[in-house]
């Protein structure tokens, strides 16, 4: 994904659905002690990694807004 091609509107909107999808993910992880909880570990930190890529993309759009253009 081209950040530097997209209009701050569309980076802040990129950032919250790669948040959400991020604890989506993480969320769903099994619990320990359950069925396939040997993946929850692994489920957990790829969530951690997407909402913190969405936490980025986020920050750089509204940097973005705020600095006028659109």
């Amino acid at each position: 994904m081209a950040l530097t091609a997209m209009s701050p509107r569309r980076m802040l909107a990129a950032g919250a659905g790669l948040t959400a999808l991020g604890i989506a993910i993480a969320g769903t992880a099994p619990i320990l002690g359950t069925e396939g909880s040997s993946r929850t570990l692994a489920q957990q930190v790829a969530g951690g990694v997407v909402l913190l890529a969405g936490w980025v993309v986020l920050a750089l759009g509204i940097h973005r807004f705020g600095r006028g253009g659109d």
